[in-house]
């Protein structure tokens, strides 16, 4: 199995009907942080399309590349809407409300395979359960891999809000100065390594070493089995990519349409005087912040679009 072939099941079933018509991204801004401005199309009806995207996107979002695979080869994708309703059973914690974080977590995750064709999943927060009570594990919003054709590995940690404006900002500044460590980072993907058997082979060959360095370290503090990772990701050549989206409401932006540029424009240089003197030296090794803003006109439009979504709005 190839992730090109993923690719192309993904761009024939959601992508090629989203991509630069129905959401469109900017070029990055690159201060002491990447900046990438994304925006939704003008039309009235734009977020109840995208949010039906997004349900139909369920089972993409909730199944590793390879299950995805064997699904399509199967006739499993003939009906989205059939796929989305059995892994939001099969695979989805039950979670309720608006403040439902699924919503912005899997929008992450669509826009990563919207607009990457070389990022593996390692795993979405939903698929997996802790082991102490059954619930999902705790961590970052999704996990990804990527392993370029000179076999340079970069891991995308990932971080998602959807909400407020105010709400989003704050919370990824919380969430970032409170997550991204290598303590932290090592508990997630300790737990993860000697379980994901799904991923694509590329993935497998980094996995496999993280998982050699848990067991190796296993009676050593949780510092020091941190620290032995963090010597792995230097050996390897390792790049930590914390991304970040933030989905949030702002319906003033899409006013005027010829000035909708001109709108989001404001809207990063108010996140970059927000976000880029902060952090600084995270973790040792090396790293990059990936903050990707879209305001979204009607968020509760798009919310009740995807209606199946655990029955809630």
């Amino acid at each position: 199995m190839s992730e090109d072939m993923y690719y192309e099941i993904f761009d024939d079933l959601i992508g090629k009907h989203l991509r630069d018509s129905l959401v469109y991204r900017y070029d990055p801004q690159k201060n002491n942080h990447e900046y990438t401005p994304f925006r939704h199309h003008y039309d009235s009806k734009t977020e109840k399309i995208i949010g039906e995207f997004m349900r139909k996107y369920i089972f993409m979002y909730a199944y590793s590349e390879s299950e995805v695979i064997k699904a399509n080869k199967k006739g499993r994708l003939s009906d989205l809407e059939e796929a989305a309703k059995f892994a939001l059973e099969e695979r989805l914690p039950k979670r309720k409300g608006a403040s439902n974080g699924l919503y912005s977590e899997l929008l992450l995750d669509l826009l990563i395979t919207l607009y990457t064709n070389d990022v593996n999943k390692l795993a979405t927060r939903a698929i997996y359960r802790q082991l102490s009570d059954n619930q999902e594990i705790k961590g970052y919003d999704g996990l990804h891999i990527s392993v370029d054709s000179q076999n340079n590995k970069n891991l995308w940690l990932g971080q998602a809000k959807m909400g407020e404006r105010s709400y989003c900002v704050s919370d990824i500044k919380r969430d970032l100065n409170g997550k991204a460590n290598m303590l932290y980072t090592a508990e997630q993907l300790f737990f993860l390594a000697d379980k994901e058997e799904k991923t694509l082979p590329k993935a497998i060959d980094l996995l496999e070493k993280i998982n050699d360095v848990n067991w190796d370290n296993r009676t050593l503090p949780k510092d020091e089995r941190a620290e032995r990772l963090s010597e792995l990701f230097e050996k390897e050549n390792v790049k930590i990519f914390f991304i970040c989206l933030l989905a949030y409401g702002r319906p003033n932006v899409y006013e005027i349409e010829n000035e909708i540029d001109n709108e989001i424009e404001k809207e990063i240089k108010s996140i970059q005087s927000t976000y880029d003197k902060e952090f600084q030296g995270l973790i040792s090794n090396d790293y990059e912040v990936l903050l990707w803003i879209i305001p979204i006109r009607d968020l509760q439009l798009l919310r009740e679009s995807m209606g199946i979504l655990n029955g809630t709005n």
